[in-house]
């Protein structure tokens, strides 16, 4: 299953994205870099399959519920897009705007 960068990389990236996007709330900013750091390493095939917020939550050690609201944010600003990861779950599945 593929990690997070190491935590002083995955700082330095969440902080070119703020000076870059400081539009973006700062959770946001660190759930699209975590999300896309997980995407890079992903299988690298065309049809991408994105990863939970429930995953994103327990990799960044952050409450579900923020983690969704961020991705609220992303979605209604055009960075990902987002369907139910299914069952009961009240997880979103993310997967990167083809733009991002």
């Amino acid at each position: 299953m593929p990690e997070l960068p190491d935590p002083v990389d995955l700082q330095r990236q969440w902080q070119a994205l703020q000076i870059e996007q400081p539009q973006l709330d700062p959770l946001a900013a660190l759930v699209l870099v975590a999300l896309r750091a997980l995407d890079a390493q992903g299988g690298g095939g065309e049809e991408k399959t994105g990863t939970t917020t429930a995953v994103l939550s327990r990799r960044l050690g952050i409450e579900h519920a923020l983690v969704r609201r961020a991705a609220t944010e992303l979605e209604s600003g055009g960075w990902v897009l987002t369907r139910p990861a299914g069952g009961a779950s009240p997880a979103l599945r993310l997967i990167l705007s083809p733009v991002c």
